[in-house]
């Protein structure tokens, strides 16, 4: 059996708009991003929509737009994707890494600790699609006057009552790599909460030039009115994007059955326990994964315990395989030891990312419990 860790849901529906725009002549600035933004907002009820290339040219021109800059600094989760903090550093500002609550979302207990008069922005990240509490993160940001940024990267579908994350914050940040929720081959999309800020990061992600082809009273005449780059989607992506939105809340189904079945099957085999990122009264997962942390002396062997796993030909990961301050880059520069995020370095370096997507069948489930009942005994 092959069960791969993320298998996007493409079919002819992706094929058969892609190939409208391979013989249009707009592979780039055409309607089909248009038309993939607006269905995006109709789902997130969100107003202010724009595609990117990337969730991390997203995250950059948050930073962009609000002018971070050097000696500025950001509060950010310790245990999360680099891009998250890259995208901060990039701009000269510092990152402020704090430790993970126990569901691997960022500790709010620990927030105003670390807010300075060099804060500019508070970054949030929702861990594998469950939501932080953004009602604190926005009551803590308002009485320190900060910018909120979302990383809605493992989120899509993730909600706060009936309110899509990445819609409370000043800007909500989504991938659409492989792995993700939907794809669009790789891309992303910014949500922001003024329009004069969604105005600003449209242009940023042009060059920074003022005027849309459509604008120009005289084609190829314009001018730079910002220090932009190059983050648009292309068409092609686009198009892709609008197929698979018509998948998404199938997708979602799929991922919230997955997930309660896989972990009902495994929350009872000793040495594992598995992450609580499920929804509950208040929050409603994305069910991006599933995490299982190792207990006792299985934690030496977690390494050992994936390459079993890949071959009985199921597919993992791990999220993520360190917690940022020590990714040598983070570490050599900023020298911060690891003993301050106690509960991140448990999700970082004890945990097993495994596979729920709407690729995942039943006996998929059964065959993935079966393979870890057999391999824990094998090991340990």
């Amino acid at each position: 059996m092959k069960i791969s860790f993320g298998k996007p849901l493409i079919d002819k529906n992706e094929v058969k708009l892609v190939n409208e725009v391979l013989k249009s002549p707009n592979l780039t600035h055409g309607e089909k991003s248009i038309t993939f933004e607006k269905k995006f907002s109709k789902f997130t009820k969100a107003k202010n929509c724009t595609t990117t290339s990337s969730c991390t040219s997203a995250l950059h021109l948050s930073y962009l737009a609000m002018g971070l800059k050097k000696g500025d600094e950001v509060i950010l989760p310790a245990q999360t994707h680099v891009a998250t903090a890259h995208t901060i550093e990039i701009t000269g500002a510092k990152p402020i890494f704090i430790d993970a609550d126990i569901n691997g979302n960022i500790d709010l207990n620990l927030l105003e600790k670390k807010i300075n008069k060099k804060t500019k922005c508070i970054t949030v990240v929702h861990f594998l699609g469950l939501p932080v509490d953004m009602k604190i993160v926005l009551r803590i940001a308002k009485r320190y006057k900060l910018y909120v940024v979302e990383d809605c990267a493992l989120a899509l579908g993730a909600k706060i009552g009936r309110k899509h994350v990445g819609s409370f914050g000043d800007f909500g940040c989504f991938s659409f790599y492989p792995a993700k929720h939907i794809t669009t081959g790789d891309g992303g999309m910014i949500i922001t909460k003024t329009k004069k800020n969604f105005n600003l990061v449209k242009k940023l992600k042009g060059f920074g030039v003022d005027k849309t082809f459509k604008e120009r009273k005289i084609p190829g005449i314009y001018d730079v009115k910002y220090l932009g780059l190059n983050f648009r989607m292309s068409e092609t992506q686009a198009a892709m994007g609008i197929a698979q939105m018509k998948k998404l809340n199938y997708i979602l189904k799929i991922r919230k059955r997955n997930f309660h079945l896989l972990k009902n099957k495994l929350k009872i085999i000793d040495n594992i326990e598995v992450l609580n990122t499920g929804s509950n009264l208040s929050f409603k997962s994305a069910y991006y994964a599933l995490n299982i942390i190792l207990k006792n002396g299985l934690i030496k062997k977690r390494n050992l315990l994936i390459e079993k796993l890949k071959s009985y030909g199921i597919g993992s990961s791990v999220y993520y395989p360190k917690i940022i301050s020590d990714l040598t880059y983070y570490k050599k520069k900023y020298k911060i030891k690891n003993f301050n995020f106690p509960k991140a370095k448990i999700i970082s370096y004890e945990c097993i990312t495994l596979p729920v997507g709407p690729h995942v069948t039943i006996p998929n489930i059964n065959y993935m419990t079966n393979k870890i009942k057999q391999i824990l005994k094998e090991i340990n």
